[in-house]
This record gives structure tokens, C-alpha cells and sequence, in this order.
């Protein structure tokens, strides 16, 4: 089997392949990238900033209705009648009012601390919205830049495929629809020849013998370590 064509279609294709990766490559192309982690990233601080203020507004909802509630209960003790109340009942006021005013100081506490973990997140928040913001931009002046490379390298990827595409038709279709299958892999090149004494010339391993055998009857055969395409030079 002559694979001649096929040949000179994987020699246009591999230009066209060293196009996209220059592209892919460029410093535009590499702040593209950084750009949009770092958006990733503000977003993803941002969306767990909300579910930390969120968290902690619930607390402090919690802790002010305790309050209210405990303020209640005190005022209920301040305002019973304890002019019948013996010695040891006045004790037990003067303990439970103890504690309830020990409690209101504790839930004042915790509202304070809440309220200043919610100023801190809101800080932090704006931070990083900042940080969002000129990602933003930066992504957009790196796309710009980008996309005026790719518009100038798209005039030899044009011509690539145009040539691709001509010597195509001198391919027979279930050897293209195996080009392609390989390449989808991303195993490129997709042909390699048979290096000395039985090794694939893709990634080196050294083929079995039925395969060997195959290969000098003139027939291509897939690597079974790499999946290229191995055939005998000439």
C-alpha cells in the first residue's frame, strides 16, 4: 500500500499543528490563561466570602434573639415581687440574675465579634472584586492582542488547509478515517516509520513479531503501546 499521500497530508498537517501551538504558546496566548485563573479564582473567593457572611449574619440573627430573650427574662426577675421572697429564694434570684447577665455579656460579645468578621469579609470582598475587575480587563486587552495574532496566522493556516484538503482526495477514505482517528488522540505524527531493528518510530517501543511480519508484507500497523500508525520506509 503506497501512503505517499497520506504522507504529504501528515507533513501539511504537522505545520498546521506547530501553527496552533505557537499560537496556544504566545505571550498573549499565556495571559489569556493567567487572566482568566485569576477570574477563576477572585470568583471562587468571592462566591465562598458570601457563604461566610451569610453563615455569620445567621449568628448574629441567632445571638440577638437570645439577647432579646434574655433581656426579657431579667426584666421578668426586676420587676417580680420580692418583698414576701425569704433569704433563700432572694439567693436564687440573685444567682439566676447572675447568670442571665453573664449570658447578655457573652451574646453582646459574640454580635460584636460577628459584626466585625462581617466588616472584615466586607473588606476582603472589595479586595478582591478589585482584583476581579482588572483581571477582567487584562483578559480583555489580552484578547485583543490575541485575536489579532491568530487573524495573522490565519493566512498560513489557510493555505495549510487548502493544500491539506487538495492532497485529501488522493487518499483513500478508510486511510484518512484512520489519520484522523489517531490524531483525535492526540498521537502526532500519526505515520511513523519502523526504526532498526523493530522499534516504533513514535515512541520507541520495540513492536512483536506478528506485527514485524505484518509491516514487511507492506501493510500498516498500529502501535499497541502509542496507537501511531507504523509503517516501512523505503
Amino acid at each position: 500500500m503506497s501512503i505517499d499521500k497520506i504522507l504529504q497530508y501528515q507533513e501539511y498537517d504537522m505545520k498546521y499543528i506547530k501553527l496552533e501551538n505557537e499560537l496556544k504558546s504566545s505571550q498573549e496566548g499565556k495571559k489569556i490563561m493567567a487572566y482568566k485563573q485569576a477570574g477563576q479564582q477572585s470568583y471562587e473567593n468571592l462566591t465562598r466570602m458570601n457563604e461566610v457572611a451569610e453563615y455569620t449574619m445567621e449568628n448574629i440573627k441567632k445571638s440577638m434573639s437570645a439577647l432579646e430573650e434574655t433581656s426579657k427574662q431579667i426584666d421578668e426577675i426586676l420587676s417580680s415581687e420580692l418583698k414576701d421572697c425569704d433569704e433563700k429564694q432572694l439567693d436564687y434570684f440573685a444567682k439566676q440574675l447572675e447568670k442571665l447577665e453573664q449570658k447578655l455579656e457573652e451574646l453582646e460579645a459574640q454580635i460584636v465579634r460577628g459584626n466585625k468578621e462581617l466588616n472584615d469579609i466586607n473588606n476582603n470582598q472589595k479586595k478582591e472584586f478589585e482584583q476581579a475587575t482588572k483581571a477582567a480587563k487584562g483578559f480583555k486587552v489580552a484578547s485583543e492582542a490575541f485575536n489579532e495574532l491568530k487573524k495573522k496566522m490565519a493566512v498560513d493556516a489557510s493555505a495549510l488547509m487548502k493544500e491539506m484538503k487538495a492532497i485529501s482526495q488522493g487518499i483513500a477514505p478508510e486511510l484518512m478515517e484512520r489519520y484522523q482517528k489517531v490524531r483525535a488522540n492526540k498521537r502526532v505524527p500519526v505515520f511513523v516509520p519502523l526504526v532498526a531493528p523493530k522499534g516504533c518510530g513514535g515512541c520507541g517501543m520495540e513492536v512483536a513479531s506478528d506485527v514485524l511480519n505484518k509491516l514487511h508484507e507492506n501493510k500498516i500497523q498500529e502501535c499497541p503501546n502509542c496507537g501511531r500508525l507504523i509503517y516501512i520506509k523505503d
